[in-house]
């Protein structure tokens, strides 16, 4: 077994040196995504002393290797430091010294994660994925390749959940997605991850990956793009998790915005709420009593958590307002609130949870200071890509960027104030990439001419020009 192992490293330095001599960054950094995805620590994970090593870390050092020698010969751009950047590393500092000065809670007894390896895992490995996209040269054909290699993550992925949902579970890759005893919502679609909500968020942003290439290559595959999207929104729906629902919606509204024509939007957009609200007002019963894994019961009983969370997150944050109780923290530091019987919701049933809403988490645990710092930065990141989708100075494959990140923020958003996404590292590695991809082309030359692109990635009707 260990030459087994050696031959396979021998051979895998081999070709990282010749991809790092040649290939495009861009595009690993979309492996190192998909791969992270499909193939993480329940596929296949080895340690070396306290290390676990799986694949998607051995291939993150690869692509950190890669960007390093890219540097030294010269075909890495240096890009001038946006306002984003200094927030992200804001950020980043702040939620290390919160790190550091609340330490870690007693997790002898919990399967939880230290908070130093969830703010690695979910803050530092995406940042420097995102630095590696910011600064690479990226051609149109690797961002093309790119957001193929995301649509074809999507197809399997939506091919998987319909085989969970069926029981099928021979069709089932990997194995281990059969397994009840692991992860949780077993009984929804919930794919490599174990988890629903982040098999939708990722098969949104997959479905408007899709979307976004079907104008860059020929007909035949056009229509073999289009005909996959229902595929991957069906496998959205059979998550039965209202966030991605609504992500789904969402991103669909502000990728309409900018297909739509300039005089159609506005009425479009008002019909298109008014139907929604008496949809919803329709089948809000069903909808909140939506009946998963579990029964209609403890559907409403999640539902009914979201007010406990809240009431014991406003208390925690009127006793720690400024800088929280510490990053990693609110697993041990909320117990002494949920003793408080001053009011009428049931809070005993959070004694075994993690928080429920990514915004809320940070302001308990980081005060306001962390949650202004996150909050502005994606603020920054969604203005960086309106500001690309709306500068008709740019390629139309430029400007589609901007449109698929601005999905892509909806779309986490809309999950965000329903669970806690950093508590899952691959919803923070999707959108530190997509961004990342955003800044570049905002802050680096086009490599491609203005004049001869035939091919339009997201059509903007002529109207008056939004200077940058």
């Amino acid at each position: 077994m260990a030459v087994v192992a050696l031959i396979a490293l021998a051979a895998g330095l081999v070709w990282g040196i010749l991809y790092a001599r040649r290939g495009s960054l861009a595009l690993a950094i979309a492996a190192l995504v998909v791969v992270g995805y499909v193939l993480g620590h329940n596929f296949w994970n080895s340690h070396v002393g306290p290390l676990p090593l799986t694949l998607d870390r051995l291939l993150l050092v690869g692509v950190a290797a890669a960007f390093v020698a890219q540097w030294r010969w010269g075909r890495i751009e240096h890009k001038p430091l946006a306002g984003a950047d200094w927030l992200l590393v804001t950020l980043l500092a702040m939620l290390t010294a919160s790190a550091l000065v609340a330490g870690s809670p007693d997790l002898a007894a919990t399967d939880r994660a230290p908070p130093l390896w969830r703010l690695v895992m979910s803050f530092f490995v995406p940042a420097a994925m995102y630095l590696v996209v910011r600064e690479v040269q990226l051609t149109r054909r690797a961002w093309c390749a790119s957001l193929a290699m995301m649509w074809l993550l999507g197809v399997y992925l939506a091919a998987t959940a319909l085989a969970e949902i069926a029981g099928q579970w021979s069709l089932v890759f990997p194995r281990y997605i059969a397994d009840p005893t692991l992860g949780i919502h077993f009984g929804r679609a919930r794919g490599p991850e174990l988890n629903a909500a982040s098999l939708g968020i990722y098969l949104t942003a997959c479905l408007w990956c899709g979307w976004t290439l079907r104008t860059e290559v020929s007909r035949p595959w056009q229509l073999v793009l289009v005909a996959s999207l229902p595929l991957m929104a069906v496998g959205v729906f059979f998550t039965y998790t209202r966030s991605t629902w609504i992500g789904l919606v969402a991103s669909a509204a502000v990728v309409g915005w900018w297909q739509l024509p300039w005089s159609w939007r506005w009425p479009a957009f008002s019909l298109g709420a008014v139907a929604g609200l008496v949809v919803a007002a329709a089948m809000w019963n069903d909808v909140m009593g939506l009946k998963r894994e579990g029964t209609a019961g403890e559907s409403h009983h999640s539902v009914d958590q979201r007010k406990s969370f809240a009431y014991v997150s406003w208390q925690m944050f009127k006793d720690h307002p400024l800088m929280g109780v510490g990053f990693g923290r609110f697993c041990d530091r909320k117990l002494p609130y949920l003793s408080d019987r001053s009011q009428e919701f049931e809070l005993e049933s959070l004694r075994p949870l993690d928080h429920h809403n990514t915004l809320l988490s940070l302001l308990v645990e980081t005060g306001l200071a962390g949650l202004a710092a996150f909050a502005a930065l994606l603020a920054a990141w969604a203005r960086t890509a309106w500001r690309l989708a709306s500068d008709l100075r740019e390629p139309t494959w430029v400007r589609a960027q901007g449109v698929l990140t601005l999905a892509v923020l909806a779309s986490y958003l809309s999950s965000a104030v329903f669970h806690d996404l950093s508590l899952l590292p691959s919803q923070q590695w999707l959108l530190f990439v997509f961004t990342g991809l955003t800044m570049n082309l905002r802050l680096g030359r086009c490599h491609e001419p203005l004049t001869g692109t035939a091919n339009v990635a997201v059509e903007i009707p002529s109207r008056k020009p939004v200077h940058a």
